[in-house]
């Protein structure tokens, strides 16, 4: 990950959403293990059904294609189909 701006990368992690060893587990998760959200990132679900979106990567930065652009907890509950 770059260090980026304040709208992109980590500096635009930490500001706006925290940063800390649980963020970093949960953006590893995200991008190793995830499912592609159709967004230009992985997000990971409950294991429930419906399944509900937890957590959202978006990757593609102004430097880079492949890098973290942000991530966060997703508070909206749109369920998935089972």
């Amino acid at each position: 990950m770059r260090c980026g701006t304040r709208t992109w990368g980590w500096k635009h992690i930490k500001r706006r959403h925290g940063w800390n060893s649980t963020m970093d587990r949960k953006i590893s998760a995200a991008i190793w293990s995830g499912k592609p959200n159709g967004r230009g990132g992985y997000s990971t679900y409950t294991n429930t059904c419906p399944n509900y979106e937890k957590f959202r990567t978006i990757i593609g930065t102004p430097a880079g294609v492949n890098d973290l652009l942000t991530a966060y907890k997703v508070n909206t509950r749109a369920a998935a189909r089972c």
